[in-house]
């Protein structure tokens, strides 16, 4: 017990009689991952010292919790409200198995009287968690415990510490067998390699005492391991915060273990960097608006994105968004990408055999069966699961305003469902939903992105605003607007309003500079290109400060 209560910041300076008199009034608590140690709003009748394992203090009701701090070994915590005599101000979670010392109240008043030692250790503690808390009052579930079934795994943790520039430590649960190479490699990417007969811990209980001290050391821990290992693994499963299997199908001890925190993913490098991004919290997404021939100026973006290595994890598009972002995540160069933006010019035209029209004229003037399957011949017949980037396309239910988003079965279908313009196209059907125009109802989808995890989210907005257009176009007489110019501007009027209240979660907003050119505008694709490439140019330093790598922490 004294040498457990050594490692404790506060208590470490005490001689080892005054320990003796401490340890004799601590009582002993282990709690399993997931318990509640305590909970907000409870009396507070007892300071917990962490002698292992790590725990979660967070606050607010469960549909709006944040999260305050992440503590391990040798930290306490719920002395406020043994001090100030209040009710306790944060709920306090298990997240590693822990062991904790328990110090009631009547013993924490006795000593602080006899050890006024204790009183400013604590007084400092106190002050730096008050800082860091204002600095950060809330934070995310962390991913910092990782448990690993399969090969490549050093690939993994090489690719986690290059995108963060923070430590990893591999913790060899039995079967990471790297070759003398690889460990080579792995020590020289400042990434430590831990081989510590992990066996022997679980048949003790130590196992989450060990990983509690890596993650109070080490931003990331990779407790590393093979299929061969069930027992070892399970329990290193249960421990993780998430659970990754590289090149191999789970296994049912694995689904139960991992308790629905499983990921899978192949080994092919760029994937890898994608699950390391996915980790630490820094998956990239991009989100497209709508804007008819303007969003030709998307092209630009995607060029200046891909010549600095701008990695994209997900892209989210609408009406001329999801056209181009389909075609880009489908595996086609930016070159095919422009060649096809630059033939649209000839195919809008009533020769160009893209236009089915329906006569008479009922919900719009368009069938749009020829236009799906233009798509679909560019696309290669592709479904969303053949795409290189996961993407997802916005498209609306007329009857009901509901907003669709497609991420499953045939691509070209949905993408013509997105660029279905009031007025031109008649809704199409799709399951039971009548759909048109992506743009009536979520015109910049960056909300899809964040719904499904984007940490990073970069919005290409080609939607101009009134007063802009005003000022580069002068005012067109009313008498001059044909019906394509009419439904194009109300359909831009409605987006731009749209767009003010839902831009919701958007990092870094590139506005290409289109005002000069309207929606109908397929002819100046090369001039859309350019205004695209000098938007994404302007915005580009700000996107490289988001996903560089940064300091390591510890």
């Amino acid at each position: 017990m004294l040498q457990n209560l050594c490692h404790i910041a506060f208590l470490s300076e005490l001689p080892d009689k005054e320990l003796k008199v401490i340890s004799e009034q601590l009582k002993h608590e282990r709690y399993l991952k997931g318990q509640t140690v305590f909970s907000e709003g409870q009396e507070g009748d007892a300071l917990y010292l962490i002698q292992s394992g790590q725990v979660q203090v967070v606050t607010g009701p469960p549909e709006e919790e944040k999260i305050l701090a992440y503590l391990g070994p040798g930290n306490f915590f719920g002395e406020m409200a043994l001090l100030l005599k209040e009710p306790r101000t944060a709920t306090v979670r298990v997240t590693i198995d822990s062991e904790l010392q328990v110090l009631r109240k009547k013993d924490l008043e006795t000593l602080l009287k006899d050890y006024p030692t204790i009183a400013l250790q604590m007084s400092r503690e106190l002050s730096r968690r008050l800082v860091e808390t204002s600095r950060t009052p809330s934070r995310q579930d962390e991913y910092n415990l990782i448990a690993v079934v399969g090969a490549k795994a050093g690939d993994l943790a090489m690719s986690l510490a290059r995108q963060t520039g923070q430590l990893v430590v591999l913790y060899d649960m039995g079967g990471l067998a790297l070759t003398r190479a690889e460990e080579k490699k792995l020590r020289a990417a400042r990434i430590q390699v831990e081989d510590n007969q992990s066996t022997s811990y679980l048949r003790r209980g130590g196992l989450a005492e060990t990983l509690g001290a890596l993650a109070k050391d080490f931003p990331w821990v990779l407790m590393v391991g093979s299929p061969q290992k069930p027992k070892i693994m399970a329990k290193a499963m249960e421990l993780a915060d998430i659970s990754v299997l590289l090149d191999c199908e789970p296994e049912p001890w694995m689904v139960q273990s991992s308790q629905g925190r499983l990921w899978s993913t192949a080994t092919e490098q760029p994937l890898l960097d994608r699950l390391a991004r996915r980790i630490s919290r820094r998956t990239v997404g991009l989100a497209l608006s709508s804007g008819g021939a303007r969003g030709i100026a998307h092209i630009g973006v995607l060029q200046v994105l891909e010549e600095a290595g701008i990695p994209l994890d997900m892209i989210a598009g609408t009406s001329a968004g999801s056209l181009f972002g389909s075609l880009y995540a489908a595996g086609l160069g930016l070159e095919q990408i422009t060649d096809f933006a630059q033939d649209l010019s000839k195919k809008i035209l009533f020769r160009g055999k893209l236009w089915d029209f329906q006569v008479p004229p009922k919900s719009g003037l368009i069938w749009g069966r020829k236009t799906t399957q233009y798509i679909d011949r560019v696309l290669g017949s592709c479904t969303f699961a053949d795409l290189t980037i996961p993407t997802y396309i916005v498209a609306a239910d007329i009857l009901t305003g509901q907003q669709v988003v497609f991420e499953k079965g045939p691509v070209a279908p949905a993408v013509r469902a997105s660029i279905s313009m009031t007025g031109i196209f008649a809704p199409t059907q799709i399951d039971d939903y009548f759909l048109v125009d992506g743009g009536v109802i979520n015109p910049l989808p960056a909300s899809v992105l964040a719904q499904r995890g984007a940490n990073v989210i970069i919005g290409c907005s080609v939607i101009a605003g009134f007063k802009d257009e005003i000022r580069f176009k002068g005012t067109t007489k009313g008498n001059d607007l044909n019906i394509l110019d009419v439904i194009s501007r109300q359909m831009a009027i409605m987006e731009r309003e749209i767009v003010k209240t839902r831009m919701g979660p958007v990092n870094v907003l590139i506005r290409p500079r289109i005002e000069t050119f309207t929606t109908m505008d397929y002819d100046q694709a090369t001039e859309l290109i350019h205004v695209g490439r000098k938007a994404a140019q302007e915005a580009l330093p700000k996107i490289q400060a988001l996903l560089s790598p940064q300091s390591p922490s510890r």
